[in-house]
């Protein structure tokens, strides 16, 4: 150690000072690739994190913002389908419609004297239901209650209309039609077997 001093003690400035600036590079590199280099590698690390955090937070904050949107179409879309099922419904509630045809004959002013469901006939997603009536009346009572019924909520369909021969009756002319009421019932169609359904 001390023949070492010697020599750099003996050496020539030029020779300590390049020594010198060896050392300090030698220094330095080993400071850049020990720990400058290291650092270096975990802030780009760091970097390419925030950057996917950031582009995940701009996603939910997107969809936080439309969500209220998306509520309010939901909404909607339920509103729309309570509405259909108001003209289909998904149940028969033949006695609710019967009860309906009803009134509107007695406010039209009709003695009703048939009123017979028939039984149903299946289509892909819905279900008739044939109601033959007879019903008396003048002619502008007839038409009236026709016009009524087509202005139900729920889907009712009149055709074979009959009317028969006419009778006076209290200075009336009465007539007596007959014809078919059809209504319509949605069918929930049935799930493919093993949707949803428990695994074995």
């Amino acid at each position: 150690m001390e023949q070492l001093i010697d020599r750099i003690a003996k050496a020539s400035n030029a020779a300590k000072f390049g020594g010198l600036a060896a050392a300090v590079v030698l220094i330095t590199a080993a400071n850049f690739f020990l720990f400058i280099q290291e650092i270096e590698d975990k802030i780009e690390g760091q970097k390419s994190t925030q950057s996917a955090l950031n582009q995940s937070l701009a996603e939910k904050q997107e969809i936080a913002q439309n969500l209220n949107e998306r509520r309010r179409e939901m909404d909607l879309l339920e509103q729309r389908l309570a509405e259909a099922l108001t003209e289909l419904p998904d149940r028969k509630e033949i006695d609710e419609l019967l009860a309906q045809l009803n009134d509107i004959g007695k406010k039209s002013g009709l003695e009703i004297s048939v009123v017979e469901p028939g039984p149903e006939s299946m289509a892909a997603f819905f279900a008739r239901i044939p109601i033959k009536m007879v019903v008396s009346g003048n002619y502008h009572e007839i038409a009236m209650f026709l016009q009524e019924v087509s202005n139900m909520r729920r889907i009712v369909n009149v055709d074979n209309i009959r009317l028969g021969s006419g009778a006076l009756r209290n200075d009336k002319v009465i007539l007596t039609s007959e014809f078919l009421a059809t209504t319509f019932r949605f069918v929930e169609q049935p799930k493919p077997q093993g949707a949803g359904g428990p695994k074995r």
